[in-house]
């Protein structure tokens, strides 16, 4: 299928931490999701060099990254966010992540940090709570920036690296819940003249469920 205008990566919050985050935490082959979202040492670069490392490149401005946890001393749960010209600060409270079917666990939380000292970037940052201590290695590290797009650096929107991941331009392809609580391939369609959702993301339109394997194979990672 052709790249069409519109396409976008928008895993929501549950899936971001039930799907993506789980898989690679718990090991195995986690290839599917490694194809998704590339594994970056978020604190390495500062956020305006991440663009380039993602999997996919993005018009919305918002990037995907797994990221090993980091204690900043030898005990506790403090995280180590420096970078070399400046660090992430956290903001506001956390955010617990609930499944939406079943029994409606907690299974999850989202912390929001910004950039100093560069206040138009912003990372939402997802740590799973449903899995032992020893199985949470990876948070995901949503990555966004909130200022005119013609202030990112111009490596931003060449062929991302991280990996030699592929350049999403305008679809992709993502997982959904089913209501028997499993995880289906899907496609989510958005059209223009849209609304901003949550800061996020753009209100979702029609939504396609693609459960052909052909389709999926075109669509594919």
């Amino acid at each position: 299928m052709e790249n069409r205008v519109g396409f976008r990566f928008i895993p929501t919050d549950e899936e971001i931490v039930d799907y993506y985050l789980r898989l690679k935490n718990l090991g195995g082959d986690t290839s599917h999701v490694d194809k998704a979202i590339s594994t970056v040492d978020i604190c390495s670069f500062e956020p305006w060099e991440l663009p380039s490392k993602s999997r996919r490149e993005s018009r919305d401005q918002i990037w995907y990254f797994f990221g090993r946890k980091e204690n900043k001393y030898n005990r506790g749960e403090r995280q180590s966010r420096i970078t070399k010209s400046g660090f992430w600060k956290k903001t506001g409270v956390t955010t617990n992540i609930i499944r939406k079917r079943g029994n409606r666990e907690k299974i999850g939380e989202k912390r929001v940090l910004v950039f100093h000292s560069n206040s138009e970037w912003v990372m939402h940052e997802y740590v799973s709570t449903f899995l032992s201590p020893t199985q949470t290695t990876y948070t995901v590290c949503k990555v966004i920036f909130k200022g005119d797009p013609r202030d990112l650096p111009s490596s931003s929107s060449s062929a991302p690296g991280g990996g030699g991941g592929e350049v999403e331009h305008n679809h992709s392809q993502f997982t959904h819940m089913n209501n028997s609580g499993e995880f289906e391939v899907g496609l989510h369609l958005f059209q223009s003249g849209h609304r901003e959702c949550d800061n996020d993301f753009i209100s979702i339109l029609p939504f396609i469920e693609l459960k052909n394997s052909n389709i999926r194979d075109t669509l594919s990672y």
